[in-house]
């Protein structure tokens, strides 16, 4: 009598949808084209740049949820710019808004590169025409004057409690020019109402415009308890309003080099779809420029052509 033997073969247990899109998405961070791609620009640092990507899009559920080829794009934007894409670190990082497609009639998770205040800090202190740069928030007791013919303000005040009064930010180049560009509490949560598309998409009989007062209780609860988690100025008023104020300051009187004018350029352009983001800085601007060799200040132009 012949015996029959039977072997068991293990079976290799199912992926799961977000294990294979992770799987899909390191092997396309690990490519050839995308490594090259990160080689030309960063070097050496190109593997921590590619691992800290992938753990990021590991971590982070809305990021999955995104086109992998778009998310590399933006990827790769941060990596032109030698910004760490990192939350904590804010120098950049990458957010993903709600973007109306057309065609499919539907809306679409779209992975988007966002430029932190320390990001902009960086990439003007990597010019070498500043001697500082800072921006900040200003609480209650903090300003104690301000004048109005150089914007120079006195914040040699003792600080009374965390009730916000305002932003600022400064900066003096090498050559001894400084400028200083204040916000009151009020005038930035005006400013957000009148230039975040993001407000103006909510008006709707059930959800009206936000209000100046409302926006600054909204802060001054921000500024006690911590950001809501909520993407732009709902969630963090704080760091939205730094950013604002420090980069109303350098785009109107600072040198800007062809990186900067390419990072606030990407941060303003329209989008192609309509898209809920905070694009918070609509107006016309002016630059002032800098001789590099000389440190001369040049002529003001519209930054809608820098090249003008």
């Amino acid at each position: 009598m012949t015996q029959t033997t039977t072997t068991a073969v293990a079976k290799q247990p199912q992926l799961t949808a977000q294990q294979q899109t992770i799987v899909a998405f390191n092997n396309k961070v690990n490519g050839s084209f995308v490594q090259n791609q990160l080689k030309s620009v960063l070097g050496a640092n190109s593997g921590t740049f590619a691992t800290s990507l992938v753990e990021i899009f590991t971590n982070d559920k809305q990021l999955q949820e995104c086109d992998v080829n778009k998310v590399v794009q933006e990827a790769i934007k941060a990596a032109t710019l030698k910004l760490p894409l990192n939350k904590q670190l804010g120098y950049a990082y990458l957010m993903v808004f709600k973007n109306w497609d057309k065609e499919d009639r539907r809306t679409v998770p779209t992975p988007t590169l966002t430029i932190g205040y320390r990001g902009y800090i960086q990439m003007a202190m990597r010019t070498g025409q500043y001697r500082n740069i800072n921006a900040d928030v200003v609480y209650e007791g903090e300003l104690v004057k301000k004048d109005k013919l150089s914007g120079g303000i006195d914040l040699s005040g003792d600080k009374m409690s965390d009730k916000i009064e305002g932003f600022f930010a400064h900066f003096e180049t090498i050559n001894g020019f400084s400028k200083t560009l204040y916000m009151s509490l009020s005038e930035m949560a005006a400013y957000a109402l009148k230039y975040s598309p993001s407000f103006k998409r909510k008006v709707t009989p059930d959800t009206p415009l936000p209000t100046v007062d409302g926006l600054c209780d909204l802060a001054n609860g921000q500024a006690q308890n911590g950001p809501t988690g909520k993407v732009g100025w709902e969630g963090d008023f704080l760091s939205m309003g730094v950013k604002t104020v420090l980069r109303r300051l350098l785009s109107k009187y600072g040198y800007l080099s062809i990186e900067m004018m390419g990072a606030l350029a990407e941060d303003e352009k329209e989008p192609s779809v309509q898209q809920v983001r905070d694009v918070e800085f609509s107006e016309t601007k002016e630059i002032i420029s800098v001789d590099e060799q000389t440190g001369e200040i040049l002529e003001a132009g519209n930054d809608n052509n820098p090249f003008e």
